[in-house]
């Protein structure tokens, strides 16, 4: 059903063939027919036109933040290296241009994910929160770029991200707490300096060790 939109046999705003023509093309049944239709309705693809004719929607970064974790959790074979290897590919450029187009707006809150990072870091208590506070200041690294595709598609890989983070830091190692810190400090530095090599150099090395505290990680 997605390959005619894919190829623009199907533009956007036009109404879908009749269920009869999908069903003969497509050699289903019709209830087969009415789950993908309905399917797609839900995901946006498709939205009920006039005469309640199914037509394309234009697909968006909403249309993509719905469909892309689908994709994803149907991946059984998503590795870390996988994962860590996206991560690089999304994150480093998220940093560099997060340092030429951030807003004040953008430092302080930036500022306030990293503060928090620290407080979970340095607490007993909000050390179990840790992952997804440091997601948060990741995630707001690419807001501040501001292309929404970024956080699109680090919001796809977050369950993830925060599922490694969980594996590495679990231990509560005092070493790479501080790291962790450090790493944050280090990166928001680079932002808030507008260095765009610095901020990419410093983003990448972050994952790089988090990777190194998971040696023989499998799935994740």
């Amino acid at each position: 059903m997605l390959s005619p939109i894919q190829t623009g046999s199907w533009s956007v705003g036009m109404p879908i063939p009749s269920k009869r023509t999908l069903m003969k093309e497509m050699e289903v049944s019709r209830i087969a027919l009415r789950e993908v239709l309905s399917r797609l309705r839900s995901l946006g693809v498709l939205a009920m036109g006039h005469g309640r004719k199914s037509i394309v929607r234009t697909v968006g970064t909403e249309l993509l933040t719905r469909i892309l974790p689908l994709v994803v959790s149907l991946e059984t074979t998503s590795s870390y290296r996988q994962i860590f290897e996206i991560r690089l590919a999304i994150e480093s450029p998220s940093a560099a241009l997060a340092s030429l187009r951030r807003t004040p707006e953008d430092l302080e809150l930036l500022h306030m994910h990293a503060d928090q990072c620290a407080h979970d870091v340095g607490a007993e208590a909000g050390a179990n929160h840790y992952p997804k506070t440091d997601f948060e200041f990741h995630l707001q690294i690419a807001r501040s770029t501001p292309n929404p595709l970024f956080t699109v598609l680090l919001n796809v890989i977050s369950r993830y991200l925060i599922a490694v983070q969980e594996q590495s830091f679990g231990s509560g190692v005092a070493i790479a707490w501080d790291r962790a810190k450090r790493a944050h400090c280090a990166t928001l530095e680079a932002i808030r300096d507008r260095n765009p090599d610095r901020a990419r150099v410093e983003m990448e090395t972050h994952p790089r060790y988090t990777s190194t505290l998971i040696p023989k990680a499998g799935t994740v």
